[in-house]
């Protein structure tokens, strides 16, 4: 039974009905009007599931499992993995319809020369920047480069075929998808790529998205995997079982740490795959332990999380349908402990065996309950409203004449009194909060950064590349120091991200308290006007740049202070080049928060002022239409019997 869909379903009927009641009443075809937008938008409604984790965590095979088929095949190294979005198919793209969208040919050219920039090599366009790639010594490339490389070959193999695709779309079938999912020199041309699929996730009106690795080296997946941390109805983090957190793991996490507290509620769920490598219990318990101490160091606390078998639970979904291989039944009996000629273990409980099942059931529970009860609540919020005001408009129809007419010249004195106090409310005070709640924020963006400092420090100036093995010392220190500037300026830009969103829920706060006002200064003369909620803006996170505002050689004097390994590493050679670094680092860190507090800036008072404009403008309407009903209803220009019938049906629906 698909019960998501159903419940918004019957709620946007609802919605239909009570807005079909009151339409025809004088001063309410906003309302009705309303309750129609708000019941398509419930019948369209889509949840967003972004589905996060590094490479190798087992993604494919946990988004396989909650497909229920091989629908996702493994994807290639994850700077060249392209989005996937599993979407509910349509007239337009049925079921098996691929839709795979190509960057365009500025966005690989950006992309490539900026990967040639790890190995200190510059051109000017995209040609250029491949033809560069045969200076590279292989043997020479650090660990933190290699991906960029791996990157560059794909563009170069790949190109020939998919240059003249570049800037458009193909719809393509199953088959051509998976290509371009598990191969690199495909894969790294795709901006994104919707498969249309039918299966139960789908049919609950659920998209899932499968974003690139947090290891990606993609520039634009920082801002994308953003979007969908924020935007998605639900997060779902996916780790392996034995793997230990990555750099790139922590950084993503740091950021989902940074926004958590902005959601409305927790929306997050971490997945501990293949967890039947444990070999008991407590062995499973330890793991479960280490990941919450790190989900906390990150800022992330009483996390949900779920051991599971992705695989296993894969395998259970396909034995229920009947389509285990010979190959795939043999690992089945693996998994399930099931001796070679005994019967293979029930599918459903080979499910619940591997952890899937308590997963979905608390996936499905915060979906069909919690986020689907949140639209329903917001859709009889809207017949309330309706109710009230139909109530009030019987209360002033069934009075005595005279007693209409005292009303009446009541109400038009009340009329422009509400409209001047609308008109009259100062927003100064709030402009000034804002003001003030951005320079905080971008304070501690400066004061967190520093303290993290040491830590960036650690990772960039490493035993791993800062060797004697006979390599050129002087590059490699180079090497470094490039990654440490990448390492703050990406630190900086997800900070930055993150106050953007802090200062969204702010605006929208003083948007709720706005309405609230308006709400209490008009109750005085309309006591019967109940306004309707104050709409959320959603604002677009702006690009903050990928580079400090500095050049690399004013560090080289920092840099210069290395003498040889044993000093740097066994005695006060690192901590003095750590010292002066920090120092010199001050400045361009305060000019890269300076220029991100102007963006930000320009950004929030625009969106401020537009939405005190707006806000007051769906006031006043709001304050026209009730008079307008009010003064048909004391002039008796209404039906009473059907007004009161109105009243009854439109109450029906609140029940």
């Amino acid at each position: 039974m698909n019960q998501l869909r159903d419940k918004l379903i019957a709620a946007a009927e609802r919605l239909r009905r009570a807005s079909e009641e009151v339409v025809s009443v004088p001063g309410m075809q906003a309302q009705a009007q309303a309750m129609l937008d708000r019941a398509d938008r419930l019948t369209a409604n889509r949840f967003t599931v972004a589905l996060f984790g590094a490479f190798s965590a087992g993604k494919s095979s946990f988004a396989n499992a909650l497909m229920g088929d091989l629908v996702l095949p493994v994807s290639p190294n994850p700077t060249t993995a392209a989005i996937n979005k599993i979407m509910p198919p349509t007239d337009e793209h049925p079921h098996g319809t691929v839709r795979v969208v190509l960057k365009e040919r500025e966005a690989i050219e950006q992309d490539v020369i900026r990967s040639l920039a790890v190995f200190g090599l510059v051109a000017s366009d995209l040609d250029g920047a491949l033809a560069e790639l045969g200076k590279i010594d292989v043997a020479q490339i650090p660990p933190t480069a290699k991906p960029h490389y791996t990157f560059l070959k794909a563009v170069t193999k790949g190109l020939p075929e998919m240059a003249a695709h570049l800037g458009g779309e193909l719809l393509v079938d199953m088959q051509a998808f998976k290509g371009f999912v598990a191969k690199e020199e495909k894969a790294c041309f795709a901006e994104y790529i919707e498969l249309f699929y039918s299966c139960p996730l789908t049919d609950q009106g659920i998209v899932l998205v499968d974003t690139p690795g947090a290891d990606s080296i993609n520039a634009r997946h920082t801002g994308v995997a953003f979007e969908y941390m924020k935007n998605a109805d639900a997060v779902l983090f996916v780790t392996y079982y034995n793997h230990a957190f990555s750099q790139a793991d922590r950084e993503f996490l740091l950021q989902m740490g940074r926004v958590k507290d902005t959601f409305e509620m927790d929306k997050m769920f971490f997945i501990v795959n293949a967890c039947d490598l444990a070999a008991n219990d407590e062995e499973l318990q330890g793991v479960i332990t280490h990941v919450e101490k790190n989900l906390l160091s990150c800022g992330i606390r009483l996390p949900r999380i779920y051991p599971v078998s992705s695989q296993t639970a894969l395998l259970a979904r396909m034995h229920e349908k009947g389509k285990l291989a010979a190959s795939a039944e043999k690992v089945y009996r693996q998994r399930t402990n099931t001796a070679e000629g005994e019967q293979l273990m029930p599918a459903d409980e080979a499910f619940k065996f591997s952890g899937m099942a308590s997963f979905e059931a608390e996936f499905l529970r915060f979906t069909i309950e919690e986020l689907t009860q949140i639209a329903v609540n917001a859709a009889i919020g809207e017949i309330r409203r309706a109710h009230d005001t139909l109530t009030e408009f019987m209360r002033m129809a069934q009075s005595g004449e005279d007693e209409r007419l005292l009303r009446k010249e009541a109400a038009s004195n009340a009329k422009t009194q509400a409209l001047s106090a609308v008109e009259a409310l100062s927003t100064a005070s709030f402009e000034r909060d804002l003001a003030k709640e951005r320079e905080e924020l971008l304070y501690y963006v400066r004061q967190r950064l520093f303290f993290r400092f040491n830590e960036l420090f650690n990772l960039a100036f490493n035993p791993a590349v800062i060797k004697d093995d006979g390599r050129n010392m002087k590059q490699a220190l180079q090497g470094c120091l490039t990654d440490l500037l990448r390492s703050i300026s990406y630190d900086l830009a997800q900070e930055l991200r993150a106050t953007t969103l802090r200062l969204e829920k702010f605006t929208n706060k003083q948007g709720t308290t706005l309405v609230a006002v308006w709400q209490q200064d008009v109750q005085g003369y309309a006591a019967g006007l109940t306004l309707a909620p104050y709409q959320q803006r959603q604002v677009e996170t702006l690009s903050f740049a990928n580079e400090l505002p500095v050049a690399e050689s004013a560090f080289a004097s920092a840099v210069s202070l290395f003498k040889n390994t044993k000093d740097f590493f066994e005695q006060d050679g690192k901590a003095k080049m750590r010292d002066e670094l920090e120092k010199r680092m001050q400045e361009p860190v305060s000019a890269y928060v300076e220029i991100g507090n102007k963006q930000l800036d320009e950004q929030f008072s625009t969106l401020f002022q537009e939405l005190v404009a707006s806000e007051r403008n769906r006031v006043i309407d709001q304050i026209n239409e009730y008079f307008t009903g009010l003064f048909a209803a004391l002039e008796m220009n209404v039906d009473l019997d059907e007004l009161a019938a109105k009243v009854s049906r439109v109450a029906a629906e609140l029940a």
